[in-house]
């Protein structure tokens, strides 16, 4: 009894699991999060978050970072800072205690000013943790994942968390014909909570890997951000199954092991505050039954109320058993951001550049020209390319120049993985622009304009972008544009990626990893590039944080 009141207490008081920035003050504001998290079969993970703050009046060192369920590896090398001016920051992660960890910059940095992202990631055991198991809807195996990333205590603009599964998608879009083979569902209260979407990424392989985005704006402190889904048990090989009922053992027909369930509410009440207790089985059976023997002591009394509030509440709340006769499997539903006919009229000429399918070469190559115009570096020289970089100069007007001058070594080359992050930033930066319009018709509406767009003296941003690709695909000649052409032949050399569109760039393993490698946990390059964009160009789309008290999307 004294375990089942400390656990209770620990539930009605959040305030003891929650995580806030270290010396938080004032001056400290957090904008988004956004995590991802990519299963393998097995039920092992990798989990990566993106935490953005806006800091003024600093110094900021960092935040602690606690009430996950799952037991959590590090990846140290992968963890970093970065702030507005591409300026990278290594992280140190210190164990506090068992739930409880410092996430600082090293050696003692501090970000004093404007704004700052957080990257960091780790392996995780899922199904160990109890957040991935199976379960029976009839005579079907189904997996449920059943998670939420940790709660935090203040408020901020937007979530999201994106979702990939081991399953390998025929196509680029999850219709209902391949979400139903699958056997895809989702709670009804994800579907009221969130916006949902599936952003295909490709494999090592090239095949496209199936994920799912959940996306929420405007959340309030400590918002507890749940997510169940399922999807069919042949893409998974587990070892653990959930109890069928309130008091029954595991399926007898099967060999599996009973899953972790410290939630066993969740089962009945999902989505619900219920669902939030830190109740195991057990102690649900005990609770019930101190119910069931005060219920005797005033029986006609308490059971005529009881038994009324119940009929009241079977109105509102469609309850869920996992395993047994009346599990009733979530309706399959499919969302969507985008919006038929909705055109991005906002669009930077740069990434204007990129859903016009200008080469990434010849794109780099006009950035650079135009930071030469601009004076923020100096060509030295073009085959091979030797660049000078103003000692004056920290960083451009335009956000993915400032990343790509970053880049500049003082050897006078450019970094290849920096180059590479900048085309990855840009894309990051079209997609958060683009991610509720109507892509074939914004492309169009961006067409029409190169097409009737009437160049200037290229003395500005946009004149000299746009006089570039009228330049390549309308015949536009203009000595200007000389220096474009030589350092576009000596990047193609050096970075064999950018020799194509974007389309085949965003094909390479530079772009990205493969999510089921042979390293099983990949680069997350989606999600290193979704976040530097974010803090490159100062963009709000869809963002990750979550999650309670304690985890395992409670």
């Amino acid at each position: 009894m004294k375990k089942i009141r400390k656990r209770i207490f620990c539930a009605a008081m959040p305030m003891l699991f929650f995580l806030s920035a270290a010396g938080h003050a004032s001056g400290f504001k957090m904008d988004w999060v956004e995590s991802e998290v990519t299963v393998d079969r097995d039920g092992k993970a990798q989990i990566s978050y993106a935490v953005r703050w806006t800091v003024s009046g600093g110094p900021l060192h960092g935040f602690y970072f606690e009430g996950f369920q799952e037991t959590p590896v590090f990846d140290m090398m992968g963890s970093y800072a970065l702030d507005a001016a591409g300026k990278k920051y290594a992280l140190e992660i210190v164990k506090v205690s068992e739930k409880k960890y410092d996430i600082i910059l090293a050696d003692g940095a501090a970000f004093n000013d404007g704004q700052t992202t957080y990257f960091f990631r780790y392996a995780a055991d899922l199904e160990g943790a109890g957040n991935l198991t199976q379960t029976m809807a009839g005579d079907k195996r189904m997996v449920v994942f059943n998670w939420s990333p940790v709660q935090w205590q203040d408020r901020m603009s937007h979530q999201a968390v994106t979702v990939r599964f081991p399953v390998i998608a025929p196509g680029e879009t999850a219709d209902d014909a391949f979400l139903k083979a699958a056997g895809f569902l989702t709670e009804k209260f994800v579907n009221e909570r969130y916006r949902i979407d599936y952003p295909f990424v490709k494999n090592e392989d090239g095949e496209n890997i199936f994920s799912v985005r959940f996306f929420r704006r405007n959340l309030g402190s400590r918002y507890h951000f749940q997510i169940q889904t399922y999807l069919d048990a042949r893409y998974f090989s587990l070892k653990t199954m959930a109890y069928g009922g309130l008091l029954k053992g595991p399926p007898q027909k099967t060999k599996y092991m009973p899953a972790e369930e410290e939630y066993y509410f969740n089962r009945y009440f999902p989505g619900t505050m219920l669902a939030g207790l830190p109740i195991s089985r057990g102690e649900a059976v005990f609770l019930m039954l101190i119910m069931a023997g005060v219920f005797c002591v005033l029986p006609f009394f308490i059971m005529t109320i009881k038994h009324k509030s119940m009929l009241s509440a079977a109105e509102g709340i469609s309850a869920v058993n996992w395993d047994g006769a009346e599990w009733t499997p979530p309706k399959l539903q499919v969302g969507t951001f985008r919006k038929p006919g909705k055109v991005a009229t906002s669009l930077t000429p740069i990434e204007a550049g990129i859903l016009l399918e200008m080469p990434v070469g010849e794109l780099v190559s006009l950035m650079v020209a135009n930071m030469e115009r601009k004076g923020l570096i100096k060509i030295k020289a073009v085959e091979p390319l030797c660049v000078e970089r103003r000692v004056e100069v920290t960083a451009s007007n335009d956000p993915y120049e400032t990343v790509l001058l970053n880049s500049v070594k003082p050897d006078g080359t450019l970094d290849q993985a920096v180059v590479r992050e900048t085309i990855k930033t840009i894309a990051a930066g079209l997609e958060q622009k683009l991610w509720d319009c109507d892509l074939a018709a914004t492309k169009a509406y961006y067409k029409k304009n190169l097409d009737k767009y009437l160049p200037g003296k290229a003395d500005t941003d946009r004149d000299y972008y746009w006089g570039g690709y009228r330049r390549r695909f309308n015949g536009y000649i203009n000595p200007v544009y000389a220096r474009v052409e030589s350092v576009n032949k000596d990047l193609g050399k050096k970075v064999s990626e950018l020799s194509g569109s974007f389309e085949k760039f965003r094909d390479t393993q530079a772009c990205y990893e493969g999510a089921f490698s042979k390293t099983v946990c990949h680069d997350a390059c989606h999600d290193a590039c979704h976040s530097a964009c974010h803090s490159a160009c100062h963009s709000a789309c869809h963002g990750a944080c979550h999650s309670a008290c304690v985890s395992s999307g409670h």
